[in-house]
């Protein structure tokens, strides 16, 4: 599986792209483990903001109410679904066609 260097390029600087034009393969893997170590960062520091973590137990709680209805709204189609397919199989036979 081959990598679109356009889309890559497009989120990269400039001087990124330009100052690693000509890398050597032990330079390329030693900037993959500094960019493989600053996502872990990354992702622990996003886990443990407080602010982001407030705001996304907001959106739980507002989206419930919405949530709770998909869910019920989801199990009546797989209901009725079950009680077609029992009509068209002959299970329910007093049920009409």
């Amino acid at each position: 599986m081959s990598t679109d260097l356009g889309k890559v390029k497009s989120v990269l600087s400039e001087t990124f792209v330009k100052d690693n034009k000509d890398i050597t393969e032990d330079r390329a893997m030693e900037l993959v483990v500094k960019a493989t170590i600053a996502i872990k960062d990354l992702d622990e520091e996003k886990e443990n903001d407080d602010s982001l973590n407030a705001a996304k137990s907001v959106v739980k709680d507002l989206s419930a109410g919405y949530s709770s209805a998909r869910k019920y709204e989801q199990a009546k189609i797989k209901y009725l679904i079950a009680k077609i397919q029992e009509i068209q199989e002959g299970v329910n036979p007093t049920a009409s066609v």
